[in-house]
């Protein structure tokens, strides 16, 4: 718990300062900037979360040997919640975009996916990559194995590198949830047919074909299934948004601020993350937040609508900035393994984590987004 204590402690302090420094950089956009969508800065918030759960990870697998989950809840949960929450955000803006649409430029959409995500992916790979080579001296394993790991980091799926076992956890493993951003997108022709009423053509029957792999997909473990709830849970505020607009007014007030705040806080504390009860109670917190509802002001705050910004970066980069401070650099014989020494590093690697993740968003990200309004549909993404 005194872990648990300090991590939560100096992620406070540390988003202070960094929403103080990044509230003075020109990295939004004008269109971002007049948005009020408190979505913005929720991004932020969640990928920073991650980037402390995967560093309280990083000292369990440094101690004991073993990558994964821990029986602390709050710190699982500080990677889980995240992760939900953003399915929720990708849910949200895409049923928006579908929904009583009497005409949907699928090539267009599916163009800007690929745009938005794959350039920092690709990116993140070769980074892997490079590490794995230099870890395994540069000999390099067979051929068709070589073209099998690609084939697998090609999917989502993460594997070894040249045979180096390690490969996966340079990125924190956090590519598993790219995976299912995509299934969604290539079903949302068969979910738009469903909730306009008409057909789409080619677009339809090649998504017809992605929902019956599903269920294969599912069988070999490839995906779980169950997680698609996350991606509905963001049709909610955009039928709220549609068909009881009165509700609104209601979901902006301190009471539902107040109700939102508790709901997060005791999701955080469930031991089954990804459970239906974590996702309901997110899934409240979520239409009060995507309906306007901007936490007492804090979703207001310009710094973190800025890490909203450059979140996709954070969170997709943050295990390579995390692996080579603590493996590369050797910074985990620095701390000795006294916890105090390795809480010490926290507020440096989330410094050095939105650092890096600017420099990326501006030359990776930014001149591959097709229009400014879409900086907003960072992905998702987890433990």
């Amino acid at each position: 718990m005194t872990m648990t204590f300090g991590i939560i402690s100096l992620y406070i302090i540390s988003l202070f300062v960094l929403d103080r420094v990044f509230s003075k950089t020109t990295i939004l956009s004008s269109q971002a900037l007049s948005r009020s969508s408190p979505l913005d800065a929720l991004r932020g918030l969640l990928a920073t979360a991650v980037v402390c759960s995967h560093f309280f990870v990083t000292y369990n697998w440094k101690v004991s040997g073993e990558w994964g989950g821990s029986d602390n809840a709050i710190m699982n949960n500080m990677g889980a919640v995240p992760v939900s929450m953003f399915f929720m955000i990708t849910g949200f803006l895409f049923f928006g975009k579908i929904l009583n649409k009497s005409s949907i430029d699928w090539r267009r959409l599916f163009s800007s996916r690929v745009k938005r995500i794959m350039p920092l992916y690709v990116f993140a790979v070769l980074v892997v990559a490079i590490v794995s080579f230099y870890q395994t001296g540069f000999q390099l394993v067979s051929v068709p194995k070589l073209a099998t790991e690609i084939a697998r980091w090609a999917l989502f799926k993460g594997s070894t590198f040249n045979g180096f076992s390690d490969s996966w956890l340079i990125t924190a493993g956090v590519q598993w949830t790219l995976k299912y951003e995509w299934f969604f997108y290539l079903l949302l022709p068969v979910l738009a047919a469903i909730l306009n009423r008409r057909g789409y053509g080619l677009y339809l029957a090649g998504s017809l074909l992605v929902a019956f792999a599903v269920i294969p997909a599912h069988y070999f473990h490839f995906i779980d299934a169950s997680l698609g709830v996350l991606f509905l849970a963001g049709l909610l505020p955009v039928l709220v948004k549609n068909h009881r607009p009165q509700w609104i007014p209601f979901l902006k007030t301190k009471y539902a601020a107040v109700l939102a705040l508790a709901l997060i806080t005791l999701s955080m504390g469930l031991v089954d993350y990804f459970s239906l009860l974590q996702i309901s109670m997110l899934g409240v917190a979520f239409l009060i937040m995507a309906l306007g509802n901007d936490l007492f002001g804090l979703l207001s705050r310009r710094g973190l609508k800025t890490l909203g910004e450059i979140s996709y970066s954070i969170y997709l980069l943050h295990g390579i900035v995390l692996y080579s401070v603590f493996t590369l650099c050797n910074g985990f014989a620095v701390t000795g393994g006294n916890p105090t020494s390795y809480l010490a590093f926290l507020p440096f690697i989330l410094l050095l984590v939105c650092a890096v993740s600017t420099i990326t968003f501006l030359f990776i990200e930014k001149p591959f987004i097709l229009r400014p309004k879409q900086s907003m549909e960072a992905l998702a993404p987890p433990p």
